[in-house]
């Protein structure tokens, strides 16, 4: 069971998930108590696991059965007992470095959940600090493992996982400023190559209007889309074993709702086409507004994004709103941050990548803001062109090295191209960082 959120309460998006994954744990109804030091050093094995992983949430109040997953709820004096504070005190008795969390209360058919949500590290991994016999020991590194289990680390794959990711962490400034020299000298693609993989997006977009059950409702309102592919067309480069590997590996939620949805077992939504994979997820948010993802991944390396833009709005001029501005920022950095996942596994860190992201139908329309005091003047950024296209071409250790930076580049010369300057980089920057802290 899954829904589509929206953005006022992507914690119920989260509950009804449904499935269990490396950032999400369903756990069932207890108590918060301290004197319980079994149950709470458990739930802390689960934080230091997730944080070392992927971060992401721990729900409680959803029992497992053997026909799937039981949404029980807590009573309202067991809900009563999880303040944020609270469990953040126990949890730095046992993590180095300190790890904090952030709670929210959910309700959901008259019954009450919390849910836990746990950042991923940035500088190192979490070290348990303090044993707790049969539970945690000192000094144990936990994660996440494929069966989505919170375990010591024993895997190989899993040490290479953690120590990459902190010493991506801490390297992405060097790495940055020493992009001219990755760049340098680079040839760009054979056109024959890039020619064919901009033939493979025209035909994603005539697949997509095959499949598109809003064609004839007349109530879409453009799309942001985004297509990456390597330098070298070879259009049986990849297994679709491979394909379906790289897609679940980029399936990251941010926002309630991960960027590139993968059905793990409804192959009505994620199916496999000649040469490829592909999802098409229609559905309706809590607003009754219609939302729409489409996604393709090729054999060739090729991969095409397409999302509904929400329905637009008139402003006090009679100007027409194409988008909200943090609905771009949001698309863009979470799009950057699936090619660096979806090809960690297919490419390697001197390949190249291209990305190229569009807006359509922005022909006399404007970007908004949820809060009216950062809106644009609706006289002056008004877009005087039918689409917007910013494209960027980089090795893929660079595109990994620089996440949040390349998705601030992007998102400015968007909007440069609506001719308004009034979002400086660092307001970018921070609506970035707090969506990858999930604290949306």
């Amino acid at each position: 069971m899954a829904i589509t959120p929206d953005r006022p309460d992507p914690g119920l998006t989260i509950l009804l998930r449904g499935h269990e994954s490396k950032d999400l744990d369903y756990k069932a109804a207890m108590r918060w108590d301290e004197q319980d030091k079994g149950a709470c050093c458990e739930l802390v094995k689960d934080i230091l696991a997730m944080a070392n992983t992927l971060g992401g949430f721990i729900v409680i109040g959803v029992g497992e059965q053997a026909t799937g997953f039981s949404f029980d709820g807590l009573s309202p004096e067991q809900a009563k007992t999880f303040e944020t504070s609270r469990l953040n005190r126990f949890v730095q008795g046992y993590a180095e470095p300190p790890i904090n969390t952030c709670l929210r209360k959910v309700n959901y058919e008259e019954k009450i959940f919390v849910i836990i949500e746990v950042p991923a590290f940035t500088d190192a991994p979490h070290l348990c600090k303090k044993d707790f016999p049969g539970t945690l020991a000192v000094p144990t590194l936990y994660v996440r493992n494929d069966s989505n289990e919170s375990a010591a680390i024993r895997s190989p794959t899993d040490y290479k996982i953690v120590i990459e990711r902190a010493v991506r962490n801490r390297g992405d400034q060097l790495l940055a400023a020493v992009r001219a020299i990755l760049t340098s000298g680079s040839k760009p693609p054979e056109p024959a190559a890039r020619d064919l993989f901009l033939r493979q997006r025209d035909a994603a977009i005539v697949g997509f209007s095959g499949v598109n059950p809003l064609m004839e409702s007349g109530k879409l309102h453009g799309y942001l889309e985004v297509a990456f592919f390597p330098d070298d067309f070879d259009q049986s480069r990849f297994s679709l074993e491979s394909l379906r590997a790289a897609a679940e590996r980029a399936q990251i939620d941010y926002t309630g709702w991960p960027f590139l949805y993968v059905a793990p077992s409804r192959s009505e939504e994620t199916y496999v086409i000649q040469d490829g994979i592909q999802t098409v997820v229609a559905t309706k948010d809590f607003g009754n507004n219609d939302l729409l993802d489409f996604w393709r991944l090729q054999q060739s390396g090729f991969f095409y994004h397409r999302a509904l833009l929400r329905p637009s709005s008139s402003d006090r001029n009679g100007l027409i709103a194409v988008a909200d501005v943090e609905d771009v920022e949001f698309y863009v950095a979470q799009a950057v941050d699936c090619l660096t996942r979806l090809y960690a596994g297919l490419l390697d860190d001197p390949e190249y990548i291209s990305c190229i992201f569009r807006i359509t139908n922005t022909m006399g329309r404007r970007l908004v803001k949820a809060s009216a005091a950062m809106m644009p003047p609706a006289e002056d950024c008004v877009c005087r062109i039918p689409e917007v296209v910013v494209e960027r071409r980089l090795p893929m250790a660079d595109w990994r090295a620089a996440i949040v930076d390349h998705a601030v580049a992007i998102a400015t010369e968007v909007y440069v191209r609506f001719n308004w300057r009034g979002r400086n980089a660092y307001t970018i920057r921070r609506a970035i960082d707090r969506m990858f802290a999930r604290q949306l």
